[in-house]
This record gives structure tokens, C-alpha cells and sequence, in this order.
């Protein structure tokens, strides 16, 4: 009769780690602990520099209105210098193609001045209007506005009758046209006060190098749609 002997690799005991290998791996994971501390250090300014960014680039936050709200200013305030100099006959805010300017402490004072102030609004209305013209009206307001005028339907020129039915009938096909000939007259009467402040109050003619007077040609069309395009900015960051 043959007896069942343990297997020799079954009956020895698991070998204890040894306190060298536990020390060795205790120590690993406190340098690899070490390593991402430091890592998080190194970049916790990059992360806060670009969660600032995003609040500059995505839509609907706080710095993305800021942004817009900064580029309507600067493209009014670079209108507003031509409404400064013509209408109010003060010294020009920016140094560029000019002779002299209100220089540093004038900037300090200018604040105070209600004048400065009254062409700055001037300027904005004049940019709210030219932007207005530019951009014309969206398409679903348009389509809204055809889709509502369809339900007026106009018969024929009526005969026989007195002249205020007449009159009534040519009023009612003409109905909406005046506020369109005249938003149309006020748009050009902007446009014109526009080019007429800018180039009155930088007339690049003056100069005699074609070089200059093309840059202050530029200069004048880039002060004129700076505004425009801040609204417009300012518009789509709202």
C-alpha cells in the first residue's frame, strides 16, 4: 500500500518579502508621490494662466463680454476724435497725422470735460447706425416681415369714388414705404457727417509725400470702421 507524500514545492512555505523589497517599493511611491507634487506645481501656473484665456475665448462668459465691451470702446474712441476736432474744435486725443495733440495730462483731464464726453456719444450713435446699415436685417426677421405682409392685398385703384377713398387707397399701398425711405435718409445722412469730420478733421491732402497721404488716407478709413467693428463685436459677445 503506497502512501500520498506531499509534493515537496506544495508542502514549502510561501517566502516572506523581505523588509529591503518593502522599503525599496515604500520608497518608490513616495518619489513618484514627489514627482507629480512637482509636476502639479510647475503647472498650476499654466492652468490658471489658461482657464484666465478661456474666459476671454468662450462665448458667454464674463472676459468674453469684457472683450467686447473693449473693442466698441476703442473703435468708438477713435471716431470720437474726428467729432472732437470739427464740432467742438479741440485738440486732436491722438498723436498720428497731426501737428499737435492734447498729449498725456490732457488725457487725465479729458474725463472731466462734458464736451468730450457729448462727441463720444455722438460717435457711438454714428456707429450703431452705420453698423446697423451694414449689416442689413437678419434672415428670419426678413423672412418674418415677408411672411407678414402677404396678408394685405391690395385691389384695384378705386373709380368713381370721392377724392379721400382715393387718397386711403394710395395710403394703404404705400404703407411702411415712408420708414424705409426715411431709415434710408438717415443712415446716408450719418455716413456723410462720418466722412466729413474725419477727413475735415485729417485732411491727408495736405501732405505732399503720396506715401503719407495714402497712410493717412488708410488711417482715416481704419478710424471710421473701427467703430463698426467694435459694435459689432460687441453685439456678438453679448
Amino acid at each position: 500500500m503506497k502512501y500520498l507524500t506531499p509534493n515537496k514545492s506544495n508542502s514549502q512555505p510561501n517566502p516572506e518579502p523581505s523588509p529591503q523589497g518593502e522599503s525599496k517599493k515604500a520608497g518608490g511611491d513616495y518619489l513618484e508621490l514627489l514627482a507629480r507634487w512637482i509636476v502639479a506645481l510647475i503647472s498650476l501656473p499654466v492652468i490658471f494662466i489658461s482657464h484666465i484665456i478661456a474666459q476671454f475665448v468662450t462665448p458667454g462668459t464674463p472676459g468674453y463680454k469684457l472683450v467686447g465691451a473693449i473693442g466698441f470702446w476703442i473703435g468708438t474712441l477713435l471716431s470720437t476724435d474726428s467729432i472732437w476736432q470739427v464740432l467742438f474744435q479741440g485738440k486732436p486725443l491722438l498723436p498720428w497725422f497731426e501737428q499737435e495733440w492734447i498729449g498725456w495730462m490732457g488725457w487725465l483731464q479729458l474725463p472731466f470735460n462734458v464736451l468730450f464726453w457729448i462727441s463720444f456719444g455722438i460717435s457711438a450713435l454714428v456707429q450703431v447706425m452705420e453698423a446697423r446699415t451694414l449689416r442689413g436685417k437678419e434672415p428670419q426677421q426678413a423672412k418674418n416681415e415677408f411672411e407678414e405682409s402677404k396678408q394685405y392685398t391690395l385691389g384695384s385703384k378705386p373709380n368713381g369714388n370721392i377724392d379721400l377713398t382715393v387718397a386711403l387707397w394710395g395710403d394703404y399701398k404705400r404703407a411702411g414705404m415712408k420708414e424705409r425711405h426715411t431709415g434710408g435718409a438717415i443712415a446716408l445722412f450719418f455716413w456723410v457727417l462720418d466722412l466729413t469730420t474725419t477727413f475735415v478733421g485729417r485732411n491727408p491732402f495736405r501732405y505732399t509725400n503720396p506715401g503719407v497721404i495714402l497712410a493717412c488716407f488708410a488711417y482715416n478709413v481704419v478710424s471710421m470702421m473701427a467703430g463698426e467693428i467694435g459694435y459689432s463685436i460687441w453685439k456678438l459677445t453679448k
